[in-house]
């Protein structure tokens, strides 16, 4: 939040120029004025709680947090240890406008072009008001920047001109009723609602399985509303870190059933709509919002993705690769062209994902410095124990002798001759003499 000059009223003819002025403490919709930490909250005796308008929090709930960890709520904000709002907090505190804006600077030429133009009255005032202003741009109103716009006046032409004021931007001022909190409020270190939230329904709350997230997934099914209610009281009451996937599976599922229930504006039900970040007039949630959730809570897991995989695997697979947690690693032949090519064809489209933690075993080249690290009466080739000592002349000789066979074989035939010397094998060589007389392997 700034205070930015603001310009309300404008009056021009072919003589006289008039423009009024005023602070306005406002903030552009590209800045985040209401910051919120991602810091987690842990109740803790002593802790007093301050919520800011638009929080979502069922106060009975709020008794039994009290009673049990020892915090309190508190009415002043000065007060307050920890000072929570909410995703409306925002439209609770504001409220936005369509506005204009030109360059400071070009006001500034404006008014010392148009000295003889205006009133002393008003170019006095003007004048005080960009004294001592430091921000970039003047503020406009819809109906000021239209008689700029428009105005045939040729110094409002030279120094505005009719394609200046043609877009304009949402700002936020703040209510007249919570203007107490400002700028104080900006300072301060916010915490989300949903840090919160996680605890109120206390350990002891039940937990969403996926037995009873298929009991519920019936009650949504059943055309009587009043199991509509009950589930999703269930889901208001549970446990919300431990039930998160299936609470979002069931909103996947059937937000169009809560959708249509009243129950969705009961206090209970709305913390968790908060808890979730989602908007009571709108709960449809995809796969990707599921795994979303989950990974912003901080407990996605194999367990959880294999979930995930049994309920909607085909439908991930028939969606393809337009989707921001899934890929489609290989490719098959459908029934039909695999009969033809009587083979189970598969293409794999990205490679296996290395983990960090693996460990990578190094590839063996026929290298002798590798040969020589193998200690003595390790087990043979082909996992046949040997004792027996392999030197670096019979290493030697096994490399001059490969022609097509791979390395494995030549030791192993190495080791059969020292077994037996008296069986000779040439080992499928074949012997050439050149004309030189030199022997060829």
């Amino acid at each position: 939040m700034k205070t930015y000059l603001f310009i309300y009223d404008v009056e021009v003819d072919s003589t006289e120029l008039i423009i009024k002025v005023q602070p306005l403490y406002c903030a552009n919709d590209k800045v985040d004025f209401l910051p919120i930490n991602d810091k987690d909250y842990t109740p803790t005796k002593g802790d007093k709680l301050y919520f800011l308008p638009g929080v979502n929090i069922p106060r009975v709930k709020l008794k039994d947090l009290s009673l049990q960890h020892g915090v309190k709520t508190v009415r002043d904000i000065d007060q307050a240890t920890h000072v929570f709002c909410g995703k409306s907090t925002k439209d609770k505190l504001v409220t936005s406008h369509w506005y204009y804006h030109i360059p400071t600077q070009k006001l500034r030429d404006l008014l010392a072009d148009a000295d003889d133009m205006m009133d002393e009255y008003y170019k006095e005032n003007l004048r005080e008001a960009l004294e001592h202003y430091t921000e970039d741009v003047v503020v406009v109103d819809y109906t000021s920047a239209s008689e700029l716009r428009n105005a045939e006046l040729s110094v409002i032409q030279k120094h505005i001109g009719n394609s200046a004021l043609r877009s304009s931007d949402v700002y936020y001022t703040v209510d007249e009723d919570h203007k107490d909190l400002f700028p104080g409020i900006l300072s301060l270190d916010l915490y989300s609602e949903s840090k919160l939230l996680k605890h109120i329904n206390g350990d002891d709350a039940a937990t969403i399985d996926e037995t009873m997230f298929l009991q519920i997934s019936d009650m949504f099914k059943s055309s009587d509303q009043d199991n509509h209610i009950l589930a999703m009281e269930i889901m208001a009451n549970c446990n919300y870190m431990e039930s998160l996937l299936f609470i979002e599976m069931l909103f996947k599922e059937f937000s169009h059933q809560m959708s249509n229930c009243h129950t969705k504006n009961h206090v209970n039900f709305k913390s968790l709509i908060s808890f979730l970040g989602k908007n009571k007039n709108y709960m449809g949630t995809d796969v990707d919002e599921v795994m979303k959730s989950l990974i912003a809570k901080d407990v996605l897991d194999v367990d959880k993705v294999n979930v995930i995989m049994k309920y909607y695997g085909k439908e991930i697979a028939e969606r393809g690769g337009s989707w921001d947690y899934f890929e489609i690693k290989s490719l098959t032949l459908s029934e039909e062209a695999a009969k033809l090519l009587n083979t189970n064809y598969v293409h794999q489209t990205f490679p296996d994902f290395i983990s960090e933690d693996a460990i990578e075993v190094p590839e063996i080249h026929g290298d002798i410095a590798d040969l020589n690290s193998i200690e003595n009466n390790s087990p043979g080739v082909d996992g046949v124990e040997s004792d027996l000592e392999i030197s670096d002349e019979d290493i030697e000789d096994a490399f001059t002798r490969i022609e097509r066979n791979e390395l494995k074989s030549e030791l192993t035939t190495l080791e059969e001759e020292k077994k037996d010397p008296e069986e000779e094998s040439n080992n499928n060589q074949i012997k050439e003499e050149d004309d030189d007389g030199f022997e060829w392997f």
